[in-house]
Parts: structure tokens; C-alpha cells; sequence
């Protein structure tokens, strides 16, 4: 697989370091997704997380599941609004891409005739959009937020008036508002509790995969 960096850019200090940007609570406007409607695709470890964060901060929240989903029901007994993927895509003006990255490419050609211009796509994980292997339209905000904690934490902390840190990447903003509209969302999880680092979708996919690989695997 070939990269697509087309819209990745990298921001060095004089010296050609680069410069680590932290955005926190003070940084964030909820007012820039207060009025809209948040689909959140898959109900596991991080999809559980965003989803109840965000309707406890009062966002408007959809949970996107296959009929079939075991996790329905989950959804269902924590008072959440459950479509199918494409009909909660079709409903949403932000759309969180909450599934595995091998299941996202099926996932998003279900959805992709419910993103209407202006919409966001959204994911937690950089992996799809940095290879090509899902490519939005032009006039589609392409952002990430990716907190760094397993969804039980992510939520755990956020009852406890904590925050679980995070990272911001915007690949595609079409608005104009895509960044606001990020730093909105990482607020309404709690992460801009803790501090969400500004990245690049290519930079987080890399090291992330680097972690995976040589890391853990030695």
C-alpha cells in the first residue's frame, strides 16, 4: 500500500524541530457542535466511551449497529438512539468511525451516500485515511480524535471529572470549522481535561504502527 500524504503537513520550529501543540479545556468551544448530530459507528471499547461522554455532555448522539449487532441491545439499555450505520450516517452532521480498521472500508461504502457537504468524517485511528483505503469527498471534513486509553478508562475518567489524554488531527478541513469542531468533540469526551496534542494523521498511523510493531513485538 502507497501512503496518501497529499494533505498531511508538518509544522517545524526555526531550528527544524518539531513543536508539540496541547490544546485543553480553556482551548475548546462546545458551541461548535452543540447544535448538531453525532453518529457514532460501533459500540466497543472506544465507541461505548464516546458515545455515553457525549450524551452526558449533552451532545446529540446516535449509535450506528449492524441489525444483527450483539451490541444493540447495550446501547439500547444505556438510553441511546441505535440505527443501522447508514441510517444514523444519513441523520448525522459528524460521523465517528468507532469500528475496527478492517472492518472501516465496508463500513464507510455503506455510508458514504448519507455524507452530505459540510458533514465530518471521524475517526480514532489514522490507519484507513493515511493508506487510501477510504477516500472522502472533497467537500467532507476528514478529522481524528484519539484518546490515548482503552474506552473503560476513557469513561471511567470522565465520571470521575477527569481527563484522558488525547491526539487532534485534521487531514481535510472543507468548512473551515474543522478544527473547532474537533477540539468540541475532544472537550465533550473529556480528553481536553488532560491535554489533546495536535498530530498529523500520518504521524500518529506511524508511530502507532511502530508501537505495535516494534515495540510490543520486538
Amino acid at each position: 500500500m502507497t501512503p496518501d500524504t497529499t494533505t498531511d503537513d508538518t509544522t517545524d520550529t526555526a531550528d527544524g524541530a518539531e513543536r508539540a501543540t496541547i490544546y485543553y479545556d480553556e482551548d475548546a468551544d462546545t458551541s461548535h457542535i452543540a447544535e448538531k448530530t453525532v453518529a457514532v459507528l460501533g459500540y466497543g471499547s472506544q465507541g461505548h466511551a464516546h458515545a455515553r461522554n457525549l450524551a452526558d455532555s449533552e451532545v446529540n448522539v446516535i449509535v450506528g449497529l449492524r441489525e444483527d449487532s450483539s451490541s444493540r441491545s447495550a446501547a439500547e439499555d444505556d438510553g441511546l438512539k441505535v440505527r443501522t450505520p447508514a441510517e444514523a450516517a444519513a441523520e448525522a452532521d459528524i460521523v465517528s468511525m468507532l469500528v475496527p480498521d478492517t472492518v472501516q472500508p465496508a463500513v464507510y461504502e455503506a455510508i458514504r451516500d448519507g455524507l452530505e457537504p459540510g458533514n465530518t468524517l471521524q475517526f480514532a485511528h489514522g490507519f484507513n485515511i493515511h493508506y487510501g483505503q477510504i477516500r472522502p469527498p472533497e467537500d467532507v471534513d476528514v478529522t481524528m480524535i484519539a484518546p490515548k486509553s482503552p474506552g473503560h478508562l476513557v469513561r471511567r475518567n470522565y465520571e470521575n471529572r477527569e481527563g484522558t489524554p488525547g491526539l487532534l488531527a485534521v487531514y481535510r478541513d472543507a468548512t473551515g470549522d474543522a478544527k473547532q469542531e474537533a477540539l468540541a468533540y475532544a472537550q465533550a469526551i473529556g480528553c481536553a481535561r488532560a491535554g489533546v496534542v495536535e498530530t498529523t494523521f500520518q504521524e500518529e498511523t506511524e508511530t502507532d504502527l511502530f508501537g505495535e510493531q516494534a515495540v510490543l513485538c520486538g
